[in-house]
């Protein structure tokens, strides 16, 4: 509790900042990876003035300001902030600007939150764009829709009829969400519900999203005109023809890689798990759950080989092939899932990082899938404000003490964190 107060001080303290004048600040010598995929820029400048990036690029290409604040970033790395394009954070409002704090501690300064959240947290989101208090840029689904919830008593919409599901969705758009999302897990709803969900929301010009682990859910709704999916088809192998068709539509995927994975990760490296800063991004429950000696016996038991295989074989080729075809993977984790609990904001979507490498994507290419493809997604622009490090881009930035692109595990090196032009690490 003593470390939490001391982090709201600091918090409180950073947040006072904000409004106070800030000479530019220039970061030097920095080895820049600016999100785009491109070759890194060694020995670069950044220089920030407010809330932009004014430049970056090789020394001696970009001026310095007189009256700027010089940062020696020399043997760093210089990336954008992280983007998490599949997150859950149904809390009450104290407690989710605690984990907002504690997402961009591990330097993830967007987010969105897919699903799950009450009407009267929506205003919140709101207000972390325009810097009401520090935390990440994030957007919300609002409730969502499913027939059953993807957990007891979690607050969905689940309309019996297209004209309860249109109501619905005019609801949604009252409430001013930024995005809609359907749960397509069984038992599903009917396809004039699924069509009215989709058809209303194009109409309020609501973006929908969707949670897809089958081939013919995928094309359900792909053929509605849906382009953004959370989760990947795992019910049948992937296929020339799928990516074809997912390449044709301009389908985006978040396989949510993380959230699979992290009822084992977490024992199996207990020097991650033992970090404040992981303890911190952890529901209470959670917390619990991971501390459990017979949970963890059993966890990491003989048939664990067989689950992780098989979690592998589920994501690994898809992620692989879709790639390679350019067909767009993106960091989603369902961080702070309560179905879950142990899928931790923040650390999780630099797992989901690692995880895009072993799956065969090269590291520039999985840092581009966790900055700018992610914002891309996020914002359906291939020009988003946040993602990059450009000239006139949000100055969200993400300083490492080691090369991410030697050892993609490195992203958890982190020296600091910048959001919307102030360290907040």
């Amino acid at each position: 509790m003593r470390r939490y107060v001391r982090f709201f001080a600091l918090a409180a303290f950073l947040h006072a900042s904000l409004a106070s004048a800030q000479n530019p600040i220039a970061i030097v010598g920095a080895r820049l990876v600016d999100g785009t995929g491109t070759v890194p820029v060694e020995d670069s400048i950044a220089v920030v003035e407010g809330d932009r990036i004014q430049a970056a690029g090789r020394r001696g290409a970009v001026r310095i300001p007189g009256d700027a604040t010089l940062v020696d970033a020399k043997g760093k790395f210089l990336l954008p902030g992280l983007v998490d394009v599949h997150c859950h954070i149904n809390q009450p409002p104290d407690d989710m600007k605690r984990y907002w704090l504690a997402q961009l501690r591990w330097g993830v300064t967007t987010m969105r939150s897919a699903g799950n959240d009450k009407p009267e947290t929506v205003p919140l989101f709101r207000e972390t764009r325009r810097g009401a208090f520090l935390a990440p840029r994030a957007y919300t689904a609002g409730q969502g829709f499913s027939v059953n919830g993807p957990y007891p008593g979690a607050p969905v919409f689940n309309p019996a009829t297209a004209d309860e599901a249109r109501a619905n969705v005019r609801s949604l758009k009252a409430q001013g969400v930024d995005f809609l999302k359907i749960w397509m897990t069984n038992p599903k709803f009917s396809p004039d519900v699924i069509a009215a969900i989709v058809d209303e929301a194009s109409k309020q010009a609501i973006p929908v999203v969707a949670h897809v682990t089958d081939v013919a859910s995928l094309h359900q709704l792909a053929e509605l005109g849906v382009t953004d999916f959370l989760h990947n088809p795992r019910d049948q192998p992937v296929t020339p023809d799928l990516v074809a068709y997912a390449k044709s539509r301009k389908l985006t995927f978040a396989p949510t890689l993380a959230n699979m994975e992290s009822p084992w990760f977490y024992y199996e490296h207990p020097d991650i798990l033992g970090m404040p800063t992981l303890q911190d991004a952890l529901y209470p429950r959670g917390r619990q759950m991971l501390a459990d000696s017979r949970r963890r016996d059993e966890t990491l038991s003989s048939d664990l080989a067989r689950r992780k295989a098989r979690m592998r074989e589920q994501t690994y080729p898809f992620i692989k092939a879709m790639s390679d075809a350019g067909v767009r993977i993106v960091t989603g984790t369902d961080c702070g899932a309560e179905a879950s609990q142990v899928t931790p904001f923040g650390h999780a979507t630099h797992r989901e990082l690692q995880m895009f490498v072993e799956a065969g994507m090269a590291p520039l290419a999985a840092i581009r899938a966790a900055t700018l493809d992610a914002a891309r997604v996020i914002a359906r622009s291939e020009d988003p404000d946040y993602g990059s490090i450009r000239a006139g881009k949000a100055a969200d930035l993400l300083l490492l003490d080691a090369d991410p692109i030697a050892d993609i595990n490195n992203t958890i090196r982190i020296s600091r964190v910048m959001r919307a032009g102030r360290w907040v690490r």
